[in-house]
């Protein structure tokens, strides 16, 4: 659906007072605006759906709400704004027991650590989401799809387009650092977006890079990352 058929099925909703399909129409604008990078739309219309979740609508609602506007936040990079939704979405679906929701959001709160260059608390998070995985038997690089969350997922593979390019542009340039950076921090979103096989090379090379640039937080932190995607394939 387009976005001039949502803006008047918005229209009629508030009309009618109808808020599930307010809050229905807002979410859907919202996410066709993150796909086509127009986020200040994005989260202007998805905080807008949370206000009236948390008004009228349920536990799972709510949680799925401030899922959603941490991933477009996450998009935005506002990482703190983002990683305050998600542990909020995260309370609420650990109450709720929702283990689909919970991968999801696990796995973004490890990646937004992961951007930040903090890399143990990242993998903490990816820990959590592997040990969430083998106990309730999730396939591997598919917890984030499930209806719901499916909007995180394809947030993933943006993060990855975006991520391959800054390698693409170092490779060009000949710049080990800009180089070693973004393909450190693609290994766990390729695990995550069910490309395993292609996530060892990429710690292979970043290893060399590590050790030319003298990198030792990134060297300490390969050969768990190596146990890791081995413990998650």
């Amino acid at each position: 659906m387009n976005i001039a058929a949502l803006e008047d099925e918005l229209k009629s909703a508030r009309e009618n007072k109808d808020i599930e399909g307010e809050v229905a129409a807002l979410k859907q604008l919202g996410l066709i605006c993150q796909k086509n990078r127009k986020l200040t739309q994005a989260v202007s219309f998805l905080s807008k759906a949370l206000t009236l979740v948390e008004g009228a609508g349920n536990e799972n609602d709510r949680a799925q709400a401030l899922a959603i506007l941490g991933c477009a936040y996450w998009e935005m990079a506002q990482l703190k704004k983002a990683m305050s939704h998600f542990q909020e979405a995260l309370k609420i679906q650990l109450r709720i027991e929702d283990v689909v929701g919970q991968a999801a959001v696990l796995t973004f709160l490890g990646i937004s650590h992961w951007r930040k260059c903090e890399w143990s608390e990242g993998f903490s998070y990816f820990q959590k989401t592997l040990e969430l995985q083998k106990t309730h038997k999730l396939k591997s690089g598919e917890q984030p799809r499930d209806g719901a969350y499916t909007s995180l997922f394809e947030a993933l593979e943006r993060g990855v387009q975006t991520l391959e390019n800054r390698v693409r542009l170092g490779r060009e340039q000949k710049a080990p650092l800009k180089i070693l950076q973004p393909l450190f921090s693609m290994v766990p979103l390729y695990i995550f977006t069910g490309r395993q096989n292609e996530a060892e090379p990429l710690l292979q090379e970043a290893r060399v890079l590590a050790e030319v640039l003298h990198k030792k937080d990134i060297l300490d932190m390969i050969p768990r990352l190596n146990g890791w995607i081995r413990d998650f394939s």
